[in-house]
């Protein structure tokens, strides 16, 4: 990579948020979000995705600019196969589709932001981070329902933003939340969106996700 900067991009379901972010000084050069998406002239994601590049290359930091290294986009849902950043292929965005009924209001639009944005810039890498990582080392019994294997995983979502706070909390690499530990701590996170998302992590990691 030449350049040194990262446009994060989060598809949601009725909004597309992000970030440029420079990773050689930390700066954020730019950000902003488009909102209500199908209710006005932002018709759909494709829309809001062209709006996003509008207002970047408006500020002379277009999406053409020798300067973006890469593309980050969020994905709700990464099922059992998906549990770290992934760098997208196309194999990889069939895979997101197929995930779309355990998420059918946020993994499509995720998906229409990954497309979008390879269309414009097929050369940059772009890589997958899915909130459903957050929960995937969480032991079975808080990870299953007791009831017929074919429909007892229990997700979680929304958890992509509990990572910073896992992590400024106990700083090094992730590790079994429910190892015994003097030391261990144990914090309430909360997220707020279009509906709230409390949850419990602990300096490790994930506890346990909090919708049934």
């Amino acid at each position: 990579m030449n350049g040194s900067r990262v446009l994060v991009l989060n598809s949601g379901s009725s909004s597309v948020k992000y970030q440029l972010l420079d990773m050689a000084d930390g700066s954020r050069p730019a950000s902003g979000i488009v909102e209500r998406i199908g209710e006005g002239p932002v018709t759909d994601h494709a829309a809001a995705l062209k709006q996003v590049s509008d207002e970047l290359a408006a500020k002379g930091l277009g999406l053409d600019s020798p300067e973006l290294a890469a593309v980050g986009h969020r994905v709700v849902h990464g099922g059992t196969r998906f549990t770290e950043p992934t760098l997208i292929t196309d194999e990889v965005v069939e895979e997101i589709e197929k995930l779309i009924p355990l998420a059918p209001l946020h993994n499509p639009a995720n998906v229409t932001g990954i497309k979008v944005a390879r269309d414009l810039r097929p050369d940059l890498p772009q890589v997958a981070v899915f909130d459903t990582a957050f929960h995937s080392t969480i032991p079975e019994a808080a990870a299953r329902y007791a009831i017929d294997v074919e429909t007892a995983d229990r997700w979680g979502c929304g958890a992509t933003a509990s990572t910073a706070p896992r992590t400024r909390m106990s700083p090094g690499p992730p590790r079994s939340c429910w190892a015994r530990s003097p030391r261990r701590s144990t914090r309430s996170c909360c997220t707020w969106a279009t509906g709230p998302a409390p949850r419990r992590c602990e300096a490790a990691g994930a506890w346990r996700p909090r919708w049934g």
